[in-house]
């Protein structure tokens, strides 16, 4: 087995619940259906990540997450100032993904 280090692991699992919570946020500020769908997808990343280390096995939530991100979620939601956050965030779980897999 090919191991993601363990902080690595635990910076991806930080990062993807920090997403979460301006996810959260913004639901409490618009009634937009992507962002429910973000939210339950996230919640699933989240699951899948906390119990899975090996590069392998992470290779596949790696191409889910970028599939998601440039056909799915890269859209202008309000409030803008989160939204912001949420695709800089995003774009950060992304790099620290591609990041350790290397």
């Amino acid at each position: 087995m090919n191991i993601i280090t363990a902080q690595k692991h635990q910076e991806l699992i930080n990062t993807l619940k920090e997403l979460k919570n301006i996810v959260e946020d913004m639901r409490s500020m618009s009634t937009d259906i992507i962002l429910k769908w973000h939210n339950d997808e996230i919640e699933c990343w989240l699951e899948f990540l906390e119990s899975h280390e090996d590069k392998e096995e992470l290779k596949s939530l790696e191409v889910e997450v970028g599939d998601r991100f440039f056909y799915k979620y890269n859209v202008r939601i309000e409030p803008i100032n989160l939204d912001k956050k949420r695709l800089s965030l995003f774009e950060k779980f992304i790099h620290q993904l591609n990041d350790a897999l290397q």
